[in-house]
C-alpha cells in the first residue's frame, strides 16, 4: 500500500483490524447509528451483540461498503473502507440470510466458488470440516436447514480474506455442527484471521470471543474484553446478564 494514501491520524489503526471514528447513519431523519466510535485489535474473535433492530446489521453493512453515505470515518486494517474495492478481498461475508444458486449443486457451488477466487485447495478440506461428503450432488431445496448454512458458510470461507464477518452464522446448526464451527473460527483465528459474530446466541459466544460490541438503540453500550465490561458492572455474572443490564441503562430513542 502506498503510505501517501494515509493521514496521519490513521498510523494507530494499523494495529487494529476494523476502527469506527464518529460514525453515524440515518435512514431518513431514523438515526440508525449514533457517533460510534471504537476500535477492534487484530487477530481476534469480536462478538457484537444487540437486539433486533440495534444497530447491528447496519454496522455490518457500514464495514462492507453496502452502506457508503454514513457520516464519519472507518478504518480496515489501517486504510479507509471507501477506498477497498471487491478484487482486494479483504472482507469474507456470511449472511444472515442464505443466497443460492438453485440450479447448482452442493459440488458444483464448490467448484464454481473456489475456481472464481482460485482457492481449489480449500475445498476438499471444507467439506471434511463440515460434512457435507454425502451432499455433494444435491441441490439447495434438497438440503436440511443445517446443511444450508454449512454450504453457505463453505462459500464464504472459500474466499481468500483477512476479515470473516458471520451474522447469525449458526442457525439452523445442531449442537454438533454449533461445535465444528466455533472450532474453525478458534482455527482461523489462529491462522492470523480476525472474526467479527454477530448473534442473539449469547451463550455461544462467551467463552469464544475475545472481544465485545455491544450495541443498543444505535448506541455503542459497551465495548473491551468481558472483563473489562464485568468490571464496571459488579452486579453482572454472564454476558447476558450484563447486555440486558446495559441495554436497560442506555439512552433512549431520539
Amino acid at each position: 500500500m502506498d503510505a501517501g494514501r494515509f493521514e496521519r491520524g490513521d498510523i494507530m489503526d494499523r494495529t487494529n483490524a476494523v476502527s469506527f471514528k464518529k460514525v453515524n447513519k440515518y435512514y431518513n431523519d431514523f438515526h440508525a447509528l449514533k457517533d460510534i466510535s471504537f476500535s477492534i485489535p487484530r487477530n481476534s474473535i469480536v462478538g457484537l451483540i444487540g437486539s433486533n433492530g440495534s444497530g447491528k446489521t447496519t454496522m455490518i453493512k457500514c464495514i462492507l461498503n453496502y452502506y457508503d453515505d454514513y457520516l464519519g470515518e472507518i478504518t480496515i486494517f489501517g486504510e479507509k473502507n471507501k477506498r477497498i474495492v471487491q478484487e482486494d478481498n479483504t472482507f469474507a461475508y456470511i449472511p444472515d440470510t442464505a443466497v443460492y444458486y438453485e440450479e447448482l449443486t452442493v459440488n458444483e457451488h464448490l467448484d464454481f466458488i473456489s475456481q472464481m477466487y482460485k482457492t481449489e485447495r480449500k475445498v476438499e478440506k471444507l467439506i471434511k470440516d463440515f460434512e457435507l461428503d454425502s451432499h455433494l450432488n444435491k441441490f439447495p431445496h434438497e438440503l436440511s436447514k443445517g446443511n444450508k448454512q454449512k454450504l453457505l458458510i463453505c462459500c464464504a470461507l472459500l474466499r481468500d480474506y483477512k476479515l470473516l464477518i458471520a451474522d447469525e452464522p449458526f442457525s439452523g446448526l445442531d449442537p454438533r455442527q454449533i461445535n465444528n464451527l466455533r472450532e474453525k473460527f478458534i482455527e482461523l483465528k489462529n491462522k492470523g484471521n480476525t472474526i467479527i459474530l454477530s448473534t442473539h446466541l449469547l451463550a455461544l459466544i462467551e467463552n469464544l470471543c475475545d472481544y465485545y460490541l455491544m450495541i443498543d438503540k444505535g448506541n455503542l453500550i459497551g465495548v473491551g474484553t468481558i472483563q473489562e465490561i464485568l468490571a464496571k458492572t459488579p452486579n453482572c455474572k454472564n454476558l447476558e446478564d450484563l447486555y440486558l443490564h446495559l441495554s436497560e441503562d442506555g439512552e433512549e430513542d431520539e
